[in-house]
């Protein structure tokens, strides 16, 4: 087993952004703080608000602002708040789903708040001709803004909004607090693979809900829920196309969660809004519901990582973003001293505050071997069975990853097979209240008691 320990919010030497190429360029690093900024109990700042995801810019149509593809070494600007749902003001940060189309190159995306120094860290890698999404997680500039970068080639960009984390301890004005996340170890609620419907047909959804358990002695901690934090992978699709997820509460929305080549494994972390089943409406009234949508037929596997509850429930996690910063990068031994090995795992420490309990990463697997998959978990945990990333022999690919951090603020990565180099840049952590965290394990009290789907809804 690697093991090494990485700096988090401290000079990091030689950082580099991840890009199809084989130099690895050092450069300047972002220094942002991982210290939780002090909060009391009511206060609103760090916790999430989940939206109806809208799309908020498409090159190809000139949405947003900007019509034609991102050249190279080029940025953009988009503007985020008073736009999608998202409030014009007091609003910390954003999540997104990014999309890249059609690029001529291989390259990456930088994503990061308007006015900073852009940083040596990536947001979506892609090889030429790719098709695929990224969940990012972004601070927003003082004018509620982010910029875009590119490094090579031209591209499309396409960016949906999915929530957004209050920025003050107010909140948006008329809101009030958010709802505040509870990690959970892996639980995989649907795979169509073992499933006697079979695989997604296209233009169906999947009308799927999960029943929650918990020990805060209530009656219904399942009304408390208002999103869903999954990992869903769409596995050999029959031709290229997307998946949606939603709440179901209205019809398909105009977003796309994850983008697919046929034949191909891609993964993508969601933040998915949720509704109460209604009687008879999707298995268990009062469950929390979500839909999948797929353009074309494919098998999908649907893992639950999270839980956004309304903030009324003891404990819970809130949010601080930072500027993206680089904790792991194995081709220049840091946070791992090497590439990882067939069935080999690698321990990183990090260096956190006592709250800090879980870091809001884009982890990326460079140039595998062999197609592989690579795994993220809490370390002193068990390995789960769902994967975080399943990049294809040679390619340069990320996903978004909640990694939970064991007793002694350590994560564990695994790679299945082959050898491969990982990157990771932290955009931000989950914490406790500092005025509550002495003693406090972080661990989700919150439990899955069942799950199911009531079918394919067309």
């Amino acid at each position: 087993m690697l093991r090494f320990r990485a700096l988090l919010g401290a000079a990091t030497v030689g950082a580099c952004a991840v890009a199809g190429l084989p130099a690895v360029a050092s450069a300047a690093p972002s220094t942002p703080s991982s210290t939780p900024a002090a909060v009391t109990s009511d206060s609103a700042r760090g916790t999430y608000y989940p939206l109806s995801p809208a799309r908020l810019m498409d090159t190809r149509t000139g949405l947003g602002g900007r019509t034609g593809k991102l050249g190279p070494d080029s940025s953009l600007r988009l503007q985020v708040t008073g736009r999608g749902g998202v409030p014009a003001g007091g609003v910390g940060a954003v999540v997104l789903n990014v999309t890249v189309t059609g690029p001529t190159a291989s390259s990456f995306l930088t994503v990061f708040p308007t006015g900073r120094s852009r940083p040596t860290a990536s947001s979506v890698n892609f090889p030429k001709d790719w098709l695929g999404s990224n969940n990012v997680t972004s601070m927003l500039g003082s004018a509620g803004d982010v910029t875009i970068y590119n490094r090579a080639g031209h591209t499309h960009v396409v960016v949906d909004v999915l929530g957004f984390y209050a920025g003050t301890d107010t909140g948006p004005a008329g809101l009030g607090p958010g709802g505040r996340f509870r990690p959970l170890a892996p639980v995989r609620l649907h795979d169509s693979r073992t499933d006697h419907r079979g695989a997604l047909p296209a233009g169906a959804a999947l009308n799927g809900w999960v029943d929650f358990d918990n020990e805060f002695g209530m009656d219904d901690y399942n009304r408390h829920v208002r999103a869903l934090v999954l990992n869903i992978t769409a596995v050999g699709p029959q031709r290229d196309g997307f998946l949606t997820a939603w709440s179901g509460e209205t019809a398909v929305p105009d977003i796309s969660t994850v983008n697919y080549r046929a034949g191909k494994i891609v993964p993508n972390l969601a933040y998915v809004k949720t509704q109460p089943c209604p009687p008879f409406g999707c298995g268990l009234d009062g469950a929390p519901r979500y839909m999948i949508y797929s353009s074309a037929t494919t098998h999908l596997v649907v893992d639950l990582v999270g839980v956004i509850d309304d903030g009324t429930v003891p404990g819970g996690l809130r949010f601080s973003p930072a500027v993206p910063n680089r904790i792991v990068d194995s081709r220049i031994g840091q946070g791992l001293t090497a590439a990882l090995g067939t069935a080999e795992t690698g321990r990183v420490e990090v260096s956190v505050t006592d709250p800090t309990r879980v870091l809001v990463m884009n982890v990326t697997g460079v140039a595998p071997e062999r197609n592989t998959v690579l795994t993220v978990w809490a370390d002193g945990a068990a390995k789960p069975t769902a994967s975080n990333l399943n990049p294809e022999a040679g390619q340069i690919v990320s996903n978004g990853v909640l990694g939970v951090l064991g007793a002694e603020d350590a994560f564990q990565v695994h790679n299945l097979t082959g050898r491969t180099h990982v990157v990771a840049d932290v955009v931000g952590t989950f914490h406790l209240d500092p005025a509550t965290a002495s003693g406090a394990t972080g661990e989700s009290r919150v439990r899955v008691s069942g799950s199911g789907v009531s079918g394919h809804v067309r």
